[in-house]
């Protein structure tokens, strides 16, 4: 599945893994992501409805970088709410596509409370 799906779709008792205190989120890459999986969750939090279906989704906000620097409210969260001119803007969007949309495996890992991102790099 793409990151954006492992994040929105896969949930510890019925939380999404960033707002579950007893789970840490790691990552098995080999290339690193542009922005940390917290940050990756501040961002769908912003722009997809939570609970929600994919179809009831725009999903241009993880496809899209040109609809993402057009639509975005950059200010709707602390760490875009500094980028001010188009290039930042746009090198934000197209970094965020990037890390979104990468295959990843996702892991559960009840003994150790953790929440496994595998990517395929």
């Amino acid at each position: 599945m793409k990151l954006y799906q492992g994040l929105t779709q896969v949930q510890v008792n019925e939380e999404m893994a960033d707002d579950t205190p007893d789970f840490t989120i790691t990552t098995d890459l080999t290339k690193p992501l542009h922005y940390s999986p917290s940050e990756l969750y501040h961002y769908l939090d912003a722009v997809l409805k939570p609970g929600s279906r994919h179809d009831q989704n725009n999903l241009k906000y993880v496809t899209d970088a040109a609809f993402i620097g057009e639509n975005f409210d950059f200010n709707s969260i602390p760490y875009t709410a500094k980028l001010r001119d188009f290039e930042e803007k746009m090198a934000f969007a197209r970094n965020l596509v990037s890390d979104l949309n990468r295959h990843v495996s996702v892991n559960l890992n009840t003994k150790n409370h953790t929440f496994e991102l595998l990517f395929v790099d």
